[in-house]
């Protein structure tokens, strides 16, 4: 059992992967803040803005890697602990945004009820719910995966993050910008399973990484997805690949700033700072596109949307949509009904 000292001793030793989940909301939120600038240099900014923020997703499903698959409990305990942080925010904002865009108004109640309950089920019903349902995929996997990782030494991980960097990424690269398109059937290595596992092994193996080498692929991953960005805009090219968040580039430069970011050492005073910005973190994913499209899209706020530079006015807009979603996520959680629909 581990003393009071020892338990202190973790919290600090952890208190990087607070800052991970509160920089993750915030890039989340200048991502999509980035949409509604309209004002002069538009174009390039818009591409860097948004190539900058293509961590932000990965950083969660690595900090929840991290966090849960080296942990032993039972099968029970698990899904009851997490499903009672996920599922009702799931529900309630799935239903919360079919009713914000006004789908199904006008039909009877059994038929609305009914058409959410298909559309939930189909798909999001809003875009960046998407990541409920990939992080339910993900816990289903869990128990299997903790299995497996007691076992797994060191090089049986490098085996499994390469197999799936290689399947996935790798793969994606060829079938994008070649004629090759593999063959192969590996349905247990798709999705972010390779962002999830690499949160467990950096936490597990990489004691002391090399920042320098960390900083390097950062940077590399960096240019390429800014540069794909640009060079997308600048001739009209339809590809998606160097966003996406299983491209090559996205990849290296979360792996990356998962490394950097890993064991920084944050004193007390910047620790208070960010403990509300964590605790709010999942919330603010949840609230931030209600919020950002209202500031946003009506007067006084929208005014910022066509002012201004681009080098500046999107990352001003990113922080004014996560200090409003800040509040509206802190003041559910101090009303008792709701604060389960935002959980710290």
């Amino acid at each position: 059992m581990l003393s009071n000292n020892d338990s202190q001793q973790i919290k600090i030793n952890q208190r990087w992967l607070d800052l991970i989940r509160a920089l993750g909301a915030f890039l989340v939120v200048v991502a999509h803040s980035n949409v509604f600038f309209q004002g002069k240099g538009w174009g390039p900014s818009s591409e860097f803005y948004f190539g900058m923020t293509r961590s932000a997703v990965p950083l969660f499903f690595m900090a929840s890697g991290y966090l849960l698959l080296s942990k032993n409990e039972t099968l029970i305990d698990f899904f009851r602990k997490r499903l009672s942080k996920l599922l009702v925010p799931f529900v309630v904002w799935s239903v919360v945004y079919l009713i914000w865009k006004e789908e199904g108004f006008g039909k009877s109640i059994y038929s609305i009820v009914w058409a959410y309950i298909i559309r939930i089920a189909n798909r999001p019903s809003e875009q960046h719910l998407w990541f409920l349902y990939e992080i339910f995929g993900l816990y289903l996997f869990t128990p299997i995966l903790r299995l497996y990782l007691q076992k797994a030494k060191k090089l049986d991980l490098y085996y499994f993050l390469a197999a799936w960097f290689i399947l996935i990424p790798f793969v994606f690269f060829l079938r994008e910008f070649t004629p090759i398109n593999l063959g192969l059937s590996y349905p247990f290595l798709g999705g972010y399973i390779g962002y999830f596992l690499f949160g467990h092994f950096a936490g597990r193996f990489l004691e002391n990484p090399n920042k320098r080498i960390a900083w390097i692929f950062y940077i590399l991953g960096s240019l390429i997805t800014v540069s794909g960005l640009w060079y997308r805009a600048l001739y009209h090219v339809k590809s998606q690949y160097y966003e996406e968040y299983l491209s090559m580039n996205v990849v290296i430069m979360s792996w990356s700033l998962f490394v950097l970011l890993k064991d920084i050492q944050i004193s007390d005073r910047l620790y208070k700072f960010i403990i509300p910005l964590k605790n709010t973190s999942f919330g603010v994913y949840l609230v931030h596109m209600i919020v950002i499209t209202e500031l946003f899209t009506r007067e006084p706020l929208s005014i910022l949307t066509k002012i201004g530079s681009g080098a500046y006015i999107p990352f001003i807009l990113g922080l004014i949509g996560f200090i409003v979603s800040f509040i509206v996520v802190y003041i559910l959680q101090k009303i008792p009904i709701l604060k389960n629909i935002v959980p710290a």
